[in-house]
Protein backbone atom coordinates (compact mmCIF):
# COMPACT_ATOMS: atom_id res chain seq x y z
CA UNK A 1 0.00 0.00 0.00
CA UNK A 2 1.29 3.45 -0.91
CA UNK A 3 2.05 5.56 2.12
CA UNK A 4 -0.38 8.48 2.56
CA UNK A 5 2.41 10.88 3.50
CA UNK A 6 4.19 10.10 0.25
CA UNK A 7 1.00 10.76 -1.70
CA UNK A 8 0.53 14.02 0.22
CA UNK A 9 4.02 15.16 -0.82
CA UNK A 10 3.35 14.34 -4.48
CA UNK A 11 0.02 16.20 -4.39
CA UNK A 12 1.74 19.21 -2.84
CA UNK A 13 4.40 19.21 -5.57
CA UNK A 14 1.77 19.01 -8.32
CA UNK A 15 -0.28 21.82 -6.79
CA UNK A 16 2.81 23.97 -6.27
CA UNK A 17 3.68 23.51 -9.94
CA UNK A 18 0.21 24.60 -11.06
CA UNK A 19 0.41 27.60 -8.75
CA UNK A 20 3.88 28.58 -9.96
CA UNK A 21 2.94 28.10 -13.60
CA UNK A 22 0.05 30.54 -13.33
CA UNK A 23 1.63 32.98 -10.89
CA UNK A 24 -0.87 32.29 -8.12
CA UNK A 25 1.82 32.17 -5.51
CA UNK A 26 -0.49 32.98 -2.61
CA UNK A 27 -2.07 29.53 -2.92
CA UNK A 28 1.33 27.99 -2.34
CA UNK A 29 1.32 29.40 1.15
CA UNK A 30 -2.39 28.89 1.62
CA UNK A 31 -3.09 27.66 5.12
CA UNK A 32 -6.53 26.55 3.95
CA UNK A 33 -5.04 24.22 1.33
CA UNK A 34 -2.50 22.67 3.68
CA UNK A 35 -5.06 22.46 6.49
CA UNK A 36 -7.70 20.92 4.24
CA UNK A 37 -5.31 18.28 2.93
CA UNK A 38 -4.35 17.38 6.48
CA UNK A 39 -8.04 17.17 7.44
CA UNK A 40 -8.70 15.00 4.42
CA UNK A 41 -6.08 12.42 5.33
CA UNK A 42 -7.11 12.43 8.99
CA UNK A 43 -10.81 12.04 8.37
CA UNK A 44 -10.60 9.52 5.52
CA UNK A 45 -13.93 10.77 4.19
CA UNK A 46 -15.85 9.76 1.09
CA UNK A 47 -14.19 6.64 -0.18
CA UNK A 48 -11.01 6.57 1.90
CA UNK A 49 -10.39 4.58 5.10
CA UNK A 50 -13.82 4.29 6.74
CA UNK A 51 -14.06 4.04 10.50
CA UNK A 52 -15.47 0.52 10.28
CA UNK A 53 -18.93 -0.96 10.52
CA UNK A 54 -18.61 -1.85 14.18
CA UNK A 55 -17.68 1.61 15.44
CA UNK A 56 -19.84 4.43 16.74
CA UNK A 57 -22.77 4.33 14.32
CA UNK A 58 -24.62 6.81 16.51
CA UNK A 59 -21.68 9.21 16.49
CA UNK A 60 -21.36 8.84 12.72
CA UNK A 61 -25.06 9.54 12.29
CA UNK A 62 -25.02 12.66 14.45
CA UNK A 63 -21.79 13.76 12.76
CA UNK A 64 -23.46 13.65 9.35
CA UNK A 65 -26.55 15.49 10.61
CA UNK A 66 -24.54 18.21 12.33
CA UNK A 67 -22.22 18.53 9.35
CA UNK A 68 -25.14 18.93 6.95
CA UNK A 69 -26.71 21.59 9.17
CA UNK A 70 -23.45 23.53 9.39
CA UNK A 71 -22.79 23.37 5.66
CA UNK A 72 -26.41 24.27 4.83
CA UNK A 73 -26.30 27.24 7.22
CA UNK A 74 -28.88 25.88 9.65
CA UNK A 75 -26.26 26.30 12.36
CA UNK A 76 -24.77 29.77 12.01
CA UNK A 77 -21.07 30.67 12.22
CA UNK A 78 -20.12 31.30 15.84
CA UNK A 79 -23.27 29.63 17.22
CA UNK A 80 -22.74 27.82 20.51
CA UNK A 81 -23.19 24.06 20.40
CA UNK A 82 -24.33 23.13 23.88
CA UNK A 83 -24.20 19.41 24.48
CA UNK A 84 -27.32 19.39 26.65
CA UNK A 85 -29.31 21.17 23.95
CA UNK A 86 -27.99 18.79 21.28
CA UNK A 87 -28.93 15.79 23.45
CA UNK A 88 -32.52 16.99 23.55
CA UNK A 89 -32.55 17.95 19.91
CA UNK A 90 -31.32 14.59 18.62
CA UNK A 91 -32.41 12.29 21.42
CA UNK A 92 -28.91 10.92 22.01
CA UNK A 93 -26.53 10.65 24.93
CA UNK A 94 -23.45 12.69 25.70
CA UNK A 95 -20.81 10.32 24.31
CA UNK A 96 -21.92 10.13 20.65
CA UNK A 97 -22.55 13.87 20.53
CA UNK A 98 -19.15 14.72 22.00
CA UNK A 99 -17.45 12.30 19.62
CA UNK A 100 -19.25 13.89 16.66
CA UNK A 101 -18.24 17.38 17.82
CA UNK A 102 -14.63 16.30 18.22
CA UNK A 103 -14.69 14.87 14.71
CA UNK A 104 -16.14 18.10 13.31
CA UNK A 105 -13.51 20.01 15.24
CA UNK A 106 -10.81 18.00 13.47
CA UNK A 107 -12.47 18.94 10.19
CA UNK A 108 -12.46 22.63 11.24
CA UNK A 109 -16.23 22.98 10.94
CA UNK A 110 -16.49 23.26 14.72
CA UNK A 111 -14.14 25.05 17.13
CA UNK A 112 -13.49 23.79 20.66
CA UNK A 113 -13.00 26.65 23.12
CA UNK A 114 -10.85 25.07 25.82
CA UNK A 115 -13.22 24.46 28.74
CA UNK A 116 -16.05 26.55 27.32
CA UNK A 117 -17.48 24.00 24.92
CA UNK A 118 -17.93 24.12 21.14
CA UNK A 119 -19.05 26.69 18.58
CA UNK A 120 -19.71 26.52 14.85
CA UNK A 121 -16.56 27.57 13.03
CA UNK A 122 -16.54 31.20 11.85
CA UNK A 123 -16.25 32.19 8.21
CA UNK A 124 -13.99 34.75 6.58
CA UNK A 125 -13.54 36.43 3.22
CA UNK A 126 -9.92 35.29 3.20
CA UNK A 127 -10.90 31.64 3.57
CA UNK A 128 -13.52 31.98 0.82
CA UNK A 129 -10.89 33.36 -1.54
CA UNK A 130 -8.44 30.61 -0.66
CA UNK A 131 -11.04 27.89 -1.15
CA UNK A 132 -11.98 29.39 -4.51
CA UNK A 133 -8.44 29.56 -5.85
CA UNK A 134 -7.59 26.10 -4.52
CA UNK A 135 -10.56 24.61 -6.36
CA UNK A 136 -9.57 26.45 -9.52
CA UNK A 137 -6.00 25.13 -9.28
CA UNK A 138 -7.27 21.59 -8.81
CA UNK A 139 -9.63 21.86 -11.78
CA UNK A 140 -6.64 22.81 -13.89
CA UNK A 141 -4.81 19.74 -12.67
CA UNK A 142 -7.65 17.21 -12.81
CA UNK A 143 -9.84 18.18 -15.77
CA UNK A 144 -7.21 17.50 -18.48
CA UNK A 145 -6.55 14.06 -17.00
CA UNK A 146 -10.26 13.27 -16.79
CA UNK A 147 -10.97 14.39 -20.35
CA UNK A 148 -8.04 12.38 -21.65
CA UNK A 149 -8.91 9.20 -19.76
CA UNK A 150 -12.69 9.39 -19.84
CA UNK A 151 -14.54 6.68 -21.76
CA UNK A 152 -18.16 6.19 -22.82
CA UNK A 153 -19.17 5.21 -19.29
CA UNK A 154 -17.65 8.45 -17.93
CA UNK A 155 -19.53 10.49 -20.57
CA UNK A 156 -22.77 8.79 -19.55
CA UNK A 157 -21.99 9.63 -15.94
CA UNK A 158 -21.60 13.32 -16.76
CA UNK A 159 -24.87 13.38 -18.74
CA UNK A 160 -26.75 11.53 -15.97
CA UNK A 161 -25.35 13.81 -13.25
CA UNK A 162 -26.42 16.88 -15.24
CA UNK A 163 -29.89 15.42 -15.78
CA UNK A 164 -30.33 14.72 -12.07
CA UNK A 165 -29.13 18.20 -11.17
CA UNK A 166 -31.65 19.78 -13.57
CA UNK A 167 -34.50 17.78 -12.04
CA UNK A 168 -33.53 18.44 -8.43
CA UNK A 169 -35.92 20.50 -6.30
CA UNK A 170 -33.88 22.89 -4.20
CA UNK A 171 -36.60 23.70 -1.67
CA UNK A 172 -39.02 21.20 -0.16
CA UNK A 173 -41.61 21.07 2.62
CA UNK A 174 -43.76 23.67 4.36
CA UNK A 175 -42.23 25.90 5.50
CA UNK A 176 -39.70 25.53 2.66
CA UNK A 177 -36.30 24.13 3.57
CA UNK A 178 -33.22 23.21 1.60
CA UNK A 179 -33.40 19.78 0.00
CA UNK A 180 -30.27 17.76 0.90
CA UNK A 181 -30.75 15.68 -2.27
CA UNK A 182 -30.34 18.81 -4.41
CA UNK A 183 -27.06 19.67 -2.70
CA UNK A 184 -25.88 16.12 -3.31
CA UNK A 185 -26.88 16.29 -6.98
CA UNK A 186 -24.95 19.55 -7.34
CA UNK A 187 -21.81 18.06 -5.78
CA UNK A 188 -22.21 14.87 -7.86
CA UNK A 189 -22.26 16.87 -11.08
CA UNK A 190 -19.05 18.70 -10.27
CA UNK A 191 -17.45 15.41 -9.25
CA UNK A 192 -18.54 13.74 -12.50
CA UNK A 193 -16.42 16.13 -14.57
CA UNK A 194 -13.18 15.00 -12.91
CA UNK A 195 -14.22 11.43 -12.06
CA UNK A 196 -12.02 9.84 -14.76
CA UNK A 197 -8.81 11.60 -13.74
CA UNK A 198 -7.38 8.48 -12.12
CA UNK A 199 -6.68 10.22 -8.79
CA UNK A 200 -9.50 9.15 -6.43
CA UNK A 201 -7.97 10.85 -3.36
CA UNK A 202 -8.05 14.23 -5.08
CA UNK A 203 -11.58 13.64 -6.38
CA UNK A 204 -12.67 13.02 -2.78
CA UNK A 205 -10.70 16.05 -1.64
CA UNK A 206 -12.58 18.16 -4.19
CA UNK A 207 -15.84 16.91 -2.63
CA UNK A 208 -14.66 18.26 0.71
CA UNK A 209 -13.68 21.62 -0.80
CA UNK A 210 -17.05 21.76 -2.55
CA UNK A 211 -18.82 21.37 0.81
CA UNK A 212 -16.68 24.03 2.46
CA UNK A 213 -17.36 26.43 -0.43
CA UNK A 214 -21.05 25.56 -0.57
CA UNK A 215 -21.36 26.57 3.05
CA UNK A 216 -20.50 30.14 2.03
CA UNK A 217 -22.93 30.10 -0.89
CA UNK A 218 -25.81 28.89 1.25
CA UNK A 219 -25.03 31.34 4.05
CA UNK A 220 -25.15 34.22 1.56
CA UNK A 221 -28.59 33.14 0.36
CA UNK A 222 -29.92 33.33 3.90
CA UNK A 223 -29.30 37.07 4.06
CA UNK A 224 -30.42 38.01 0.53
CA UNK A 225 -32.08 36.41 -2.46
CA UNK A 226 -29.89 34.76 -5.06
CA UNK A 227 -29.40 37.03 -8.08
CA UNK A 228 -30.64 36.15 -11.52
CA UNK A 229 -28.18 33.71 -13.02
CA UNK A 230 -28.51 31.14 -15.78
CA UNK A 231 -26.92 28.41 -13.70
CA UNK A 232 -28.40 25.67 -15.88
CA UNK A 233 -26.59 27.03 -18.94
CA UNK A 234 -23.35 27.26 -16.96
CA UNK A 235 -23.57 23.61 -15.95
CA UNK A 236 -24.62 22.50 -19.44
CA UNK A 237 -21.73 24.36 -21.04
CA UNK A 238 -19.27 22.73 -18.62
CA UNK A 239 -20.66 19.28 -19.44
CA UNK A 240 -20.58 19.90 -23.21
CA UNK A 241 -16.97 21.12 -23.14
CA UNK A 242 -15.91 18.11 -21.08
CA UNK A 243 -17.68 15.50 -23.22
CA UNK A 244 -16.33 17.07 -26.43
CA UNK A 245 -12.80 17.06 -24.97
CA UNK A 246 -12.38 20.84 -25.22
CA UNK A 247 -9.81 20.95 -22.46
CA UNK A 248 -9.01 24.65 -22.26
CA UNK A 249 -12.68 25.61 -22.55
CA UNK A 250 -13.68 23.13 -19.85
CA UNK A 251 -11.05 24.52 -17.47
CA UNK A 252 -12.04 28.12 -18.16
CA UNK A 253 -15.76 27.41 -17.71
CA UNK A 254 -15.22 25.53 -14.45
CA UNK A 255 -12.95 28.23 -13.02
CA UNK A 256 -15.27 31.03 -14.14
CA UNK A 257 -18.23 29.21 -12.60
CA UNK A 258 -16.47 28.84 -9.24
CA UNK A 259 -15.13 32.41 -9.19
CA UNK A 260 -18.48 33.87 -10.21
CA UNK A 261 -20.15 32.11 -7.30
CA UNK A 262 -17.48 33.44 -4.94
CA UNK A 263 -18.01 36.99 -6.20
CA UNK A 264 -21.74 36.73 -5.50
CA UNK A 265 -21.11 35.26 -2.06
CA UNK A 266 -18.85 38.15 -1.03
CA UNK A 267 -21.93 40.29 -0.40
CA UNK A 268 -22.52 38.14 2.69
CA UNK A 269 -19.57 39.86 4.32
CA UNK A 270 -21.08 43.28 3.76
CA UNK A 271 -23.95 42.44 6.11
CA UNK A 272 -23.76 44.18 9.52
CA UNK A 273 -24.08 40.94 11.49
CA UNK A 274 -21.09 39.25 9.81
Amino acid sequence: MIDNIWIFDIISIKLDFVVWQHKMCFIRASETLRRSLEIFWLMGRRGLSNEGNNRATLASSIYERLRDEIVAGGLAPGEKLRIDALKQRYGLGTSPIREALNRLSTERLVVQLDQRGFIVAPVSLEELQELTETRCALYELLLPRSLERGDAAWEEGVVLALHRLRRAEWMIGDPPRLNPAAREAHRDFHRSLIAACGLPPLVSFMDTLFDFSDRYRLLSQRVSEAPERDIDTEHSSMADAAINRHVEEAIELAQTHVRHTAELVQRYFSQPAV
